[in-house]
């Protein structure tokens, strides 16, 4: 594979592993310490979204060009699932921290149980993208 989708693969696995599942969980922390009754959504719930649209993005042009570079385990079972999951992700990110978010009346746990909610997603998208490639 071209070096370019090897280097998007690299930052794609890195930024899913490491990066995005610490800042969900020092999110859910600041989120949980900061929170104010009818304030204006803050800087962590108007990026966090993005952030995760980029992981979404980054991983359906690696999975895209895998599959026209022939790569057949990628449309096998386990593996099908992750760029699903990933999009599922990506839209539950925003129904959570949009403007009318479902879980509003939980108030100050709000934030965290909706970023429990994304962690749990991304970290078994990292684990059925592991075990993808082990079968």
């Amino acid at each position: 594979m071209d070096p370019i989708f090897a280097t998007i693969r690299q930052i794609h696995a890195i930024f899913g592993r490491e990066v995005l599942s610490v800042l969900i969980v020092v999110a859910a922390v600041y989120l949980a310490f900061t929170y104010r009754p009818n304030a204006p959504r803050n800087l962590v719930t108007r990026v966090f979204p993005v952030l995760i649209d980029i992981q979404a993005t980054l991983g359906l042009i690696y999975w895209l060009a895998g599959i026209f570079a022939g790569i057949t385990y990628f449309l096998s079972f386990p593996f099908i699932l992750h760029p699903l999951l990933g999009l599922v992700t990506a839209i539950v990110g925003h129904i959570f921290f949009g403007v009318r978010n479902p879980l509003a009346r939980l108030q100050r746990w709000a934030g965290p149980v909706a970023l429990g909610i994304i962690l749990v997603l991304v970290l078994s998208n990292v684990l059925i993208a592991m075990f993808a490639r082990m079968v």
